[in-house]
């Protein structure tokens, strides 16, 4: 029987895929007394490995629905941290002068998802380094807005 080459090449991946589809079903099988034979990894890193604690600073950019593009100076100062919890504010520069709204927030064991809120919009978090923290903050309604910076830890 005769195969083309790029035949042959499809038929060798399909056998692989098929192959480890197997064994993933396999390894995911229950025993014959109900209990599953799979096992969980523990966790990589613990809450201990995230602290937030202290006064994070960067650049911000804005862009709302009625007032158009702003950009200045972004705090985020965290007091509190509990657990996967954490409080604070969030200060920012306006022409208006300085601005500052409390914020609490939670996130994963080892901190690879974050998220927060305050009393008008959602944050999100994203521990870049244990000295570089990434947000991200939207807000709904009349003058919606979006705001992201890239904040560093202040020593």
């Amino acid at each position: 029987m005769s195969t083309q080459p790029g035949r042959r090449g499809m038929i060798r991946a399909a056998a692989m895929v098929a192959g480890c589809a197997v064994a993933v079903t396999v390894s995911g099988c229950s025993s014959d007394d109900g209990s599953s034979n799979q096992s969980v990894a523990p966790a990589q890193s613990s809450t201990e490995d995230v602290s937030l604690l202290g006064t994070w600073t960067g650049h911000r950019e804005r862009i709302a629905s009625t007032e158009g593009y702003r950009e200045g100076t972004a705090t985020l100062t965290v007091t509190e941290q509990t657990g996967l919890t954490f409080k604070g504010s969030m200060g920012w520069s306006t022409p208006e002068g300085e601005v500052r709204e409390d914020l609490v927030g939670a996130f994963t064991p080892g901190g690879s998802l974050m998220a927060g809120g305050d009393a008008e919009g959602v944050y999100s978090f994203s521990l870049v380094s244990p000295q570089t923290l990434d947000y991200c903050y939207v807000e709904h309604g009349e003058g919606y807005r979006t705001t992201c910076a890239r904040l560093e830890k202040q020593q």
